[in-house]
């Protein structure tokens, strides 16, 4: 009974399940671009903040340090963001080149054309749901 109930009201398990379906949709649009949905996000917080700690990026996005690591070290190697030294020599901020502002730029529509797919597949009204709950959750945790 226990499995039962966690299948029907889990909501951790839910939104798991349609995160990783979303994610693959966007993926898919993004992947002529050479790009994954994870690090455009990253690349759109940079780009907002002009310059992003990775601890404000992590804030932002709720990611775990590791993920925004591991993402960081890739899109460095593909050009897309450089590191800028602070004084203090353990903090760092992050800035976006221009090839990585370009690719921002140009895998915008891939993404917009995968934003409309999500949003005919789920519907309006509750993609409209999601939006309203992450600003509830960013509010209510002060983390965003």
């Amino acid at each position: 009974i226990f499995a039962k109930t966690l299948g029907q009201e889990c909501v951790a398990m839910r939104i798991r399940t349609i995160s990783r379906a979303v994610s693959r949709i966007y993926d898919e649009a993004l992947r002529p671009h050479g790009i994954k949905a994870s690090q455009l996000s990253i690349l759109a917080v940079v780009s907002i903040l002009g310059q992003a700690e990775p601890s404000e990026i992590c804030r932002m996005l709720h990611l775990e340090a590791s993920t925004l690591s591991r993402n960081m070290s890739r899109m460095r190697a593909k050009g897309w963001l450089k590191v800028s030294p602070r004084k203090d020599k353990r903090a760092h901020r992050l800035k976006l080149t221009p090839k990585g502002n370009r690719i921002l730029m140009e895998a915008f529509p891939a993404w917009r054309e995968a934003q409309e797919k999500v949003t005919s597949l789920l519907g309006k009204r509750n993609a409209g749901a999601i939006g309203r709950m992450a600003e509830t959750l960013w509010r209510k945790t002060g983390k965003g």
